[in-house]
């Protein structure tokens, strides 16, 4: 990739994936102040069953992820309103 894309991306901007023509797509870093930055066309890749179940695979285990931090955030939000109002 690009340092000016890869220094966009590592200074916190935005990314976003831009489809192309001919099953290709490019990355494109947007900085703080509206500056855009171009990583490589890339070719996408064909979909396989394989693929797919590990898309949807990550997909779930990030929703478990997902559930095991709210279920923190909420242990602690009631032990902050437990010390609050039982002390």
């Amino acid at each position: 990739m690009p340092e000016d894309f890869m220094n966009c991306v590592k200074n916190g901007g935005r990314v976003v994936t831009k489809n192309l023509k001919d099953d290709k797509y490019i990355k494109i870093c947007y900085d703080k102040e509206g500056n855009s930055y171009s990583g490589e066309v890339k070719k996408k890749q064909k979909q396989t069953a394989n693929n797919n179940f590990n898309k949807e695979r990550y997909r779930q285990q990030k929703q478990i992820d997902d559930s095991k931090i709210m279920a923190k955030k909420l242990l602690e939000l009631r032990d902050i309103v437990h010390e609050k109002y039982h002390n």
